[in-house]
């Protein structure tokens, strides 16, 4: 897949200590599903953290890929399939790291 401008947020979750094997498998199977909610979202790519001192902590890891920012502003942040995941998650996650990112390919 090749798009100009392609937006390739990452996005970086650590679970709470509760969180159960269960859980995280809830948040990644509902994850996973937002693409076929969400029209603008052209892919996602998803995975646990390859043990690193610099991982700070996080659990998992996922890259969206959007065509145009205007898909990721537009049309993925007020999508209410977008809202409800992060209703979800909210019990499961102690804490993100969500960073935006346009690049030319």
């Amino acid at each position: 897949m090749c798009f100009n401008n392609l937006s390739h947020p990452p996005v970086l979750l650590k679970f709470k200590p509760t969180t159960t094997p269960a859980d995280i498998h809830k948040v990644k199977t509902t994850l996973l599903s937002l693409p076929s909610q969400i029209p603008s979202i052209a892919g996602i790519k998803s995975g646990k953290t390859i043990a690193h001192p610099l991982a700070h902590g996080f659990h998992e890891g996922v890259i969206f890929l959007f065509k145009t920012l205007d898909d990721l502003q537009n049309g993925y942040v007020p999508h209410q399939a977008h809202l409800d995941y992060q209703s979800l998650t909210a019990q499961y996650i102690d804490d993100k790291l969500i960073f935006d990112i346009e690049v030319d390919d």
